[in-house]
């Protein structure tokens, strides 16, 4: 999950997950949580090196943010180093992604 409206420039990420089990219905309360109660889920960093759910919360004179969540499925499990990031995470993916939401 990125916000798009961070007063410093580029996208913030304050959300990277891997390893979600295609087979789950959904992601309940706390399940991005760093370390994750659901098995298998990494986090890579994000904001300000943050890993794990760093939730909306704009700066109070800011103003209204737009939030974007992407979903990708993939045809193989990632393999990345323990402390990776968002553009660690695109590039392992090259060529592996079947679907997007």
């Amino acid at each position: 999950m990125q916000d798009l409206d961070v007063p410093f420039g580029k996208p913030a990420t304050h959300a990277l997950a891997i390893g979600i089990d295609p087979l789950l219905s959904g992601i309940f309360k706390n399940g991005l949580a760093d370390p994750s109660p659901i098995s298998g889920i990494k986090h890579g960093k994000g904001v300000l090196g943050h890993r794990g759910w760093a939730g909306p919360k704009p700066p109070r004179s800011h103003g209204p943010h737009s939030y974007v969540f992407q979903l990708f499925a993939l045809d193989h499990q990632l393999d990345l180093p323990e402390k990776f990031t968002l553009i660690d995470a695109f590039h392992v993916m090259a060529g592996h992604v079947i679907a997007r939401a």
